[in-house]
């Protein structure tokens, strides 16, 4: 598993309640994507990554606030990783950034 999501059998009862696990988990790991000028629109969840698509601009959520992290150079063509381990699929010219569990 990419994340540790929670995938139930066929035919477990109650399978709503891992899948509804999974939506908070979603908000942290999938990066936001859109203008700089549009992120106080999006709640900056602890460990949450939003990219300014026109600045290039990398902002990490500390839960109350959005955090510059870092401006992205052109020719920047890696995936930037934020999470609490060593990412698994990452490649060369990636980016981690480590945040604590």
């Amino acid at each position: 598993m990419n994340h540790d999501y929670q995938t139930p059998s066929k035919g477990t009862e109650n399978w709503h309640t891992p899948l509804n696990a999974n939506f908070e988990k979603l908000d942290q790991d999938v990066e936001i994507r859109d203008a700089d000028g549009n992120k106080s629109q999006y709640e900056p969840r602890k460990g949450a990554k939003f990219v300014a698509t026109d600045t290039k601009t990398v902002y990490l959520g500390d839960g109350s606030q959005w955090q510059q992290f870092a401006t992205l150079g052109a020719g920047f063509d890696g995936t930037v990783h934020v999470q609490s381990s060593k990412p698994e699929n990452a490649s060369e010219g990636d980016l981690w950034v480590q945040i604590p569990e």
